[in-house]
């Protein structure tokens, strides 16, 4: 499973880490062998299609993105959208494109969208049309977060009707197989 963190927001003890770690606990709970993607911890350039190089960091990260069947991406809204670091992030599977199974082709993603408000969803439409655009097959169950109505006040918790959402998500991803939909 690849656990993959769109947003430079995944400090622990701010809601984004919160959120992050208990999606982790979760995988762990679930016996999911987990490979993390914190974007905020990857040397990244814009992504430059005329570019002959591609950077180690890079390649690394292209090489989870494609080892990974299963994965779960988490982003923050901004301004109507996913982070720009996160879209440049995926932006640089455009050179998987001569690949056998280009980009994340079969590859089955969980959507999770964190907003301070209730357009969240707004950023799983905008993640749902970037992976199925990568041939990726997105879960059916997604998760837009309203900050507000699942931060419990000075703790490091989540409302429990969001941490059950976090648990069948993840529960969902671990008994899905990705051989039926070869």
């Amino acid at each position: 499973m690849l656990l993959f963190n769109g947003s430079l927001h995944n400090k622990r003890n701010t809601f984004n880490g919160n959120i992050y770690q208990h999606v982790l606990g979760q995988c762990n709970e679930n016996q999911l062998p987990v490979n993390e993607l914190d974007i905020s911890e990857i040397d990244m350039p814009h992504f430059n299609p005329y570019s002959r190089k591609t950077p180690d960091a890079v390649q690394n990260m292209l090489d989870l993105f494609l080892s990974e069947d299963k994965q779960i991406w988490l982003a923050p809204l901004y301004h109507g959208s996913i982070p720009g670091i996160m879209k440049n992030a995926l932006d640089w599977l455009q050179l998987t494109s001569k690949n056998p199974s280009p980009y994340l082709t079969d590859k089955i993603i969980g959507l999770i969208c964190i907003a301070d408000g209730l357009f969240a969803i707004q950023g799983i439409n905008a993640m749902n049309a970037i992976a199925h655009n990568l041939r990726a097959w997105v879960l059916p169950y997604t998760l837009p977060i309203n900050k507000s109505e699942a931060e419990i006040r000075n703790s490091e918790h989540l409302a429990m009707h969001y941490r059950q959402k976090i648990r069948l998500m993840v529960q969902l991803l671990g008994k899905a197989d990705t051989k039926e939909i070869n």
